[in-house]
C-alpha cells in the first residue's frame, strides 16, 4: 500500500464512461463542402467550424460542455484526487547544504525577480527588488493588462537592461503566437508610454544603449488573427519615447509570404544574424554579423551552408573573432567547428564526431567548453579546453537529464546544474571551475519515496524491425503480468527529443502502480538527424508504426494489456494519437489529445501550418505525392463507419493560433457521427488559452484534474 503525507485515496472502479452503454450525441449541423485534390474531391462537412464566428458554433461547444460535466458528476472520487494531486504539487521542499558556495554578488544580477499570484483567476503578477532589499515591489499588475474580464494575459518574456534600470515585458493574450512589448523604468516602476505590438512569438527584443531592436510583422486582419499565417517580417530601431510608428526600419525580409524567416541574436556586443541568401539562383542559408548602426545597417557573411531540410548550425559562443558552431553539417551525431567572423568560409573541426550523439554546446567559464551528449538513455558531459582537448569527462545515471551544465561569466569560480527525472524535481550540484569536481547543494523532500521508483531503458522492434529506444517507468516491484495500468506518451516530430523530465501527476500515476512508457521514434533527435529525417515527411507513417509497435511491445511483454492501455501525446504528439488511434482502434482503451492536428489535408491553411519548418515536417497538399501521404495518415480522413474507437478526450485552447482548436471540433463532430456510440467521444475546452495550455492556477486545475479523473477511470486504478 502506497502512504502520502497528506491523504490516502483509493479510485474505485465504477465511475464515469467505463461501462459500454450507448452514448447520446448531439446532432451536428452538416453543410455540403467538397475540396478537389488533383481531381480527388473530398467531401468536408464540418468545415463552417473553421469559422469561429459561425453561429452555429456557441450552441455545439455547449452541447460538448455538458457531456464534458456529465462525466465530471459520475466521477465519485473528484475530490479525494484534488487532494492527492495538491500533496504532489506542494509537498516538494529543498534546502540548502551548508556547504553551498553563494556566487559573487559582482556576478550576480542588480535585481532580482518574482512571480506572484494574487488571484487564481489571473496569470501572476511580476514583483521585483534590488538584490539585498527585503522587500518586492509590484512591476507589472496583469489586471492592467487586460482588454476585458475575459482576457487572459500572461508574460511571456523579460528583456533586462541593468546598466540602464530598464526592463521590457513582453506579453501574450489568451496564450496565443502574437506579443506585445511593454517598457519599465526600473528605478521609479514607471511604465513607458509607448509599447511595440505585432510582435511573435519567435521574435527577439535586444537592447543597444537605451533604445532596443526588434522584429515585428505586418498587422493581422481583423477577425483573422488566431487563423492566418503572419507575413512581412521586418527588423526594426525604436527609441523609448518614439511612438513605434517613428521606428526606423534596419531590414526586410526577403520572404513575404511569411514561408521563411530570419532570426537573430546578440553575443559579446556583436548582433549575428541567420537568414536566407541567394547565390546564382541557389538559396543558401547563411550565419552573418551584422554592424547595429540605424543609419546604415548592413549584414557581412561568414557562413554560408546548404538549404537542408534537418541540418542545423548555431552560434553557441564567441571568444573574440572566433565564433564557436554546434553543427549536424557532415556529421550525423553533431561536431563543434570554429569559424572566424571576419572571413568568409574559414572554419576548422575544434572537437570531431563522436559514435554518441551531440546534444548541447555551453560556454564552462572564462576558457572551457561543455559539450553534453547523449548514449543510451544516458547523459555524458565531455569537458574541453579552448585547443579542443578533453579535460574530464562525466557520467550521468541512465534515465535523467542534465540540466543547465554551463557558466557564462568569466570570471565565475563555479557553477550549478542539476539533474532530473520522470519521477523526482530537479536535484541541484555544484562543479568547481578549476578542478571540474561536483557535489550535491540541496537536500531534496518529498511526500513519497523515491526510491521504490525507477525508470528502465530498453529497445524495442518496429515494424520494418528497425530498434528504437524507450523509456519505461514504474514501481520497482511492478510485476509483468500484463495487468498493470500503462500510458504511452509520445511526440515523434521537428527533430525534438523527449528527455526524463517531472511531472507531479505522472509521478501521482506511477506512485498507483500506473506505467509511463515514453518511445523515442523516428521523426524525433534521439539519434541524430537521420533519426529525424526518417520519420517526416513522406516518412511520417514510419514514426507512426513506430509509435504502435511501442504499444505491441508494451503487451506483448507483459508490462499491460489492451485494456489497461491509454496513450497520450500534444500538438505532433496529438497528431501521432490521432494517427494511431484511427490506425489501431483495437490496441488501446483509451486516448488522451491535446492540441493536436488532425486535418491534415487543411492544416496549412491556417497559422504556422505552411511556415517552413511545417513544409519541411509535412510537405504541401499542393504536391501530389505529398497529398496522398498527408491523406493516408490524416486522423480526420481515416475515422471508419461504426468502428469502436477507444474512450476519447480531446484537449484543447480555445485561442490556440497555433494548431487551431477547429482541427479538435471537427475530429469530434466526425467521430460522434461515424464512431461507434458505445464509445466516449469528448472535449475539455480551455477558454482563454493558446497552444502551451492552461495560463491560470484555476484553469491549471480544471486541466490536471479532468485529465487525469479520465485516466484513472479509463484504466480503474485503484489502491487496495
Amino acid at each position: 500500500m502506497l502512504r502520502f503525507i497528506i491523504i490516502t485515496f483509493i479510485i474505485s472502479a465504477s465511475t464515469f464512461a467505463n461501462a459500454q452503454k450507448k452514448q447520446d450525441y448531439p446532432l451536428t449541423p452538416k453543410d455540403a463542402t467538397v475540396d478537389v485534390y488533383f481531381d480527388e474531391k473530398i467531401e468536408d462537412p464540418y468545415q463552417w467550424m473553421e469559422n469561429s464566428e459561425d453561429i452555429r458554433m456557441s450552441d455545439w461547444l455547449d452541447e460538448q460542455t455538458k457531456i464534458t460535466d456529465k462525466i465530471k458528476k459520475r466521477y465519485t472520487k473528484w475530490w479525494m484526487l484534488r487532494s492527492q494531486i495538491a500533496t504532489m504539487y506542494h509537498g516538494v521542499r529543498t534546502k540548502e547544504i551548508s556547504t553551498y558556495k553563494e556566487k559573487e554578488d559582482s556576478l550576480k544580477s542588480k535585481y532580482e525577480f518574482d512571480l506572484k499570484n494574487f488571484n487564481s483567476s489571473r496569470a501572476a503578477d511580476l514583483v521585483y527588488r534590488v538584490r539585498g532589499q527585503k522587500n518586492y515591489r509590484k512591476l507589472v499588475r496583469i489586471k492592467d493588462f487586460m482588454l476585458d474580464k475575459d482576457d487572459n494575459v500572461i508574460i511571456t518574456n523579460r528583456y533586462l537592461n541593468e546598466e540602464d534600470n530598464l526592463i521590457a515585458i513582453e506579453m501574450s493574450h489568451n496564450g496565443g503566437d502574437w506579443r506585445e512589448v511593454y517598457f519599465f523604468n526600473l528605478l521609479t516602476g514607471d511604465l513607458f508610454e509607448n509599447k511595440l505590438s505585432n510582435l511573435r512569438a519567435s521574435s527577439n527584443v535586444i537592447w543597444q544603449g537605451r533604445d532596443v531592436i526588434y522584429d515585428s510583422y505586418d498587422e493581422a486582419e481583423a477577425g483573422r488573427e488566431l487563423l492566418d499565417k503572419a507575413k512581412g517580417q521586418k527588423l526594426y530601431y525604436h527609441k523609448l519615447e518614439d511612438n513605434q510608428s517613428q521606428d526606423k526600419l534596419l531590414y526586410q525580409n526577403g520572404d513575404t509570404s511569411g514561408t521563411n524567416r530570419f532570426s537573430y541574436f546578440k553575443l559579446n556586443e556583436k548582433l549575428f544574424f541567420k537568414h536566407y541568401y541567394t547565390v546564382r539562383g541557389t538559396i543558401y542559408r547563411a550565419l552573418s554579423v551584422a554592424n547595429i548602426n540605424p543609419e546604415s545597417f548592413y549584414l557581412t557573411n561568414f557562413l554560408l551552408y546548404p538549404n537542408t531540410p534537418g541540418l542545423y548550425v548555431s552560434v553557441e559562443e564567441l571568444f573574440g573573432n572566433t565564433a564557436i558552431l554546434n553543427t549536424n553539417w557532415e556529421a550525423t551525431n553533431g561536431r563543434v567547428l570554429s569559424a572566424d567572423i571576419t572571413e568568409l568560409n574559414k572554419v576548422s573541426e575544434l572537437i570531431g564526431e563522436y559514435d554518441i550523439l551531440l546534444t548541447n554546446v555551453n560556454k564552462l567559464g572564462k576558457d572551457k567548453l561543455a559539450c553534453i551528449y547523449t548514449d543510451k538513455g544516458k547523459n555524458i558531459a565531455l569537458i574541453f579546453n579552448m585547443s579542443g582537448e578533453l579535460l574530464r569527462k562525466i557520467d550521468f545515471p541512465e534515465g535523467k537529464q542534465l540540466n543547465y551544465f554551463y557558466e557564462n561569466e568569466d570570471n565565475a569560480t563555479h557553477t550549478d546544474f542539476c539533474v532530473s527525472s520522470f519521477f523526482h524535481p530537479k536535484i541541484w550540484y555544484q562543479l568547481n571551475l578549476s578542478d571540474l569536481t561536483f557535489k550535491p547543494t540541496q537536500v531534496l523532500s518529498v511526500p513519497y519515496k523515491v526510491e521504490t521508483l525507477e525508470t528502465r531503458y530498453i529497445n524495442y522492434k518496429s515494424k520494418d524491425g528497425t530498434e528504437i529506444p524507450m523509456y519505461i517507468s514504474c514501481l520497482k516491484d511492478t510485476k509483468l503480468d500484463g495487468s498493470n495500468p500503462a500510458l504511452l506518451r509520445g511526440y515523434g516530430g521537428y527533430g525534438t527529443t523527449i528527455v526524463p523530465s517531472f511531472d507531479e501527476s505522472l509521478t501521482l500515476w506511477l506512485l498507483h502502480g500506473g506505467i509511463i512508457a515514453v518511445p523515442n521514434i523516428r521523426g524525433g533527435g534521439a539519434k541524430g538527424s537521420d533519426w529525424g529525417l526518417a520519420g517526416r515527411g513522406l516518412n511520417k507513417q514510419v514514426a507512426i508504426d513506430d509509435f504502435i509497435a511501442a504499444a505491441e511491445y508494451l503487451i506483448s511483454e507483459k508490462y499491460t494489456n489492451k485494456n489497461k492501455l491509454a496513450i497520450n501525446g500534444g500538438s505532433h504528439g496529438g497528431l501521432l494519437v490521432g494517427a494511431a488511434y484511427t490506425q489501431r482502434p483495437e490496441l488501446f482503451k483509451a486516448a488522451i489529445a491535446d492540441a493536436g492536428a488532425f486535418d491534415m489535408l487543411r492544416f496549412s491553411k491556417f497559422t504556422v501550418g505552411s511556415v517552413n519548418t511545417n513544409l519541411n515536417e509535412f510537405g504541401s497538399v499542393d504536391n501530389k505525392e505529398d497529398y496522398l501521404n498527408l491523406k493516408s495518415y490524416s486522423p480526420l480522413h481515416n475515422i471508419k463507419e461504426n468502428v469502436s474507437y477507444p474512450n476519447l478526450m480531446l484537449i484543447t485552447g480555445k485561442e490556440d493560433d497555433r494548431v487551431p482548436p477547429l482541427h479538435s471540433y471537427k475530429f469530434l463532430a466526425t467521430l460522434q457521427e461515424k464512431g461507434s456510440d458505445k464509445s466516449l467521444y469528448s472535449l475539455l475546452l480551455i477558454d482563454g488559452a493558446g497552444h502551451g495550455g492552461a495560463l491560470n492556477n484555476q484553469d491549471f486545475e480544471k486541466l490536471i484534474l479532468y485529465k487525469y479523473a479520465f485516466l484513472f477511470d479509463q484504466l480503474d486504478v485503484k489502491i487496495d
